[in-house]
């Protein structure tokens, strides 16, 4: 089934609905049956395909159930993690909440509307009453998102919120990065007697000698490293990756009242942990609040909140360019 727009088109696919965002440019896969993932952004005059893909066909692979482990063949593509990104417990009026592994959205099912230019997704709360709402749209070379959190309940909802790009990448493809990235939050790293949870570190150290390798530079997969990082709070909104081979970069761009942070998730091997297949991704993920533990990021005072009846709204935007983006 096909529905058209004049710029748009709107997709049904497989055994889940895909939908499919699409101009002159840009094709932009989605999948709302499950989390909402965006599967795939492909520039079409070249082709590239920015994403991370899985082993099997998502639209043929079973739906991920509530609170299980994000792991492959879903650890691929373009998640939103909320109000969680690791598993935890918070206390909240008394009450214990236990919150799943990359938070409650990607295994959620999404109501899809297309309200006028772009695609719009609405999904609820499990453990906790908010609506989640998330806006795409293409503007020539760029996708923007726009997201809206409404707190349905009486109390207030902590969260952190992080995109989750998972991109593809290869060997010395380059990190693109703020320019007052100095120190990192390590939240976890295969190497931890270098770095390990809490810890700050210097990233010009990290990338001139304190790792064998520079980590802004994709390396192979035999690597067998991992590790995740946090800026400190940012007054650069950008960041990106720069595709070597096809001499492309794709770049996020986000206002920094609204998204003060920049995770870093390098793979280089180094995960899953129990599977001989290891992954080789990056992903560069704008967010609000740190590290990725919202309990943790309770106790630091680093997590936000939506007051009763509220809400909060953010928006970001990728942009696909020729050559290596300047920040």
């Amino acid at each position: 089934m096909l529905e058209k727009t004049d710029k748009e088109h709107r997709v049904v696919a497989g055994s889940q609905n895909r939908e499919l965002v699409i101009n002159g440019r840009l094709l932009v896969y989605i999948l709302p049956e499950m989390g909402g993932k965006i599967t795939n952004i492909i520039r079409k005059s070249s082709g590239t395909e920015f994403l991370k893909q899985p082993d099997q066909e998502l639209t043929e692979t079973q739906l991920p159930n509530y609170g299980q482990e994000f792991l492959p063949p879903y650890a691929a593509g373009f998640d939103d993690c909320f109000p969680t990104v690791s598993p935890c417990s918070i206390s909240k009026k008394g009450e214990i909440i236990d919150l799943p592994d990359h938070g409650e959205l990607w295994t959620s099912k999404w109501e899809v509307e297309l309200p006028g230019p772009g695609i719009k997704f609405t999904t609820y709360g499990t453990k906790m009453s908010y609506r989640f709402t998330k806006w795409l749209r293409l503007e020539d070379e760029s996708l923007v998102i726009t997201y809206r959190v409404e707190n349905l309940s009486d109390t207030t909802i902590p969260f952190i919120w992080s995109s989750h790009p998972l991109l593809n990448v290869d060997p010395e493809d380059e990190l693109i990065l703020p320019p007052e990235m100095n120190e990192v939050l390590v939240d976890g790293m295969t190497e931890e007697e270098i770095g390990q949870f809490g810890d700050r570190l210097s990233w010009s150290d990290l990338k001139s000698g304190t790792l064998p390798f520079d980590p802004s530079v994709v390396q192979p997969v035999e690597t067998g490293f991992a590790g995740k990082f946090f800026s400190e709070k940012l007054q650069t909104g950008m960041a990106g990756i720069y595709r070597k081979q096809t001499d492309e970069s794709l770049l996020f761009q986000f206002d920094t009242a609204e998204i003060p942070y920049l995770g870093i998730w390098l793979c280089y091997g180094g995960w899953p942990e129990e599977s001989a297949i290891k992954d080789l991704t990056v992903a560069l993920e704008p967010c609000i609040g740190r590290p990725d533990s919202l309990r943790k990021a309770m106790e630091w005072g680093e997590n936000m909140d939506i007051e009763p009846s509220g809400m909060r709204e953010w928006s970001m935007k990728i942009t696909i360019e020729d050559g290596k983006s300047k920040i």
